[in-house]
């Protein structure tokens, strides 16, 4: 596929999948950040928890991610392009792909900062 957002969810899976439950694995490194999580959103396909993981860039801002996603929901039905529905909202890179269930997720991608939507958590 060649785009960022399959692998992005792969890492950000296997970051917060860890410590769900008793393991053997060594604690972060002091330098770990955790991912941000800047709550849930309603799009097209339902509610949706809103996450920026830590890159070495840092992390995105909840209140720029929020607004970059409603303008996204709101713009591409109209003018995203390609399969990916990519489009660029104030900057932000954006484009939407299915999870391993068939959701459609929207990731995005500024400088070195990203955000994207996971299914919610339980």
């Amino acid at each position: 596929m060649g785009r960022w957002l399959p692998a992005l969810l792969g890492v950000l899976l296997l970051v917060t999948a860890c410590g769900a439950g008793p393991t053997h694995a060594q604690p972060p490194p002091s330098s770990y950040v955790p991912p941000v999580d800047c709550g849930l959103v309603t799009g097209p396909a339902g509610k949706r928890d809103v996450v920026s993981p830590a890159l070495p860039a840092g992390t995105a801002d909840c209140g720029e991610v929020l607004n970059v996603l409603y303008d996204y929901y709101r713009d591409a039905p109209h003018k995203a392009q390609g399969t990916a529905r990519r489009l660029v909202v104030n900057g932000w890179t954006c484009e939407a792909d299915l999870d391993d269930r068939n959701a459609s997720q929207v990731g995005c991608d500024k400088n070195g900062v990203a955000f994207l939507t996971q299914t919610q958590r339980a």
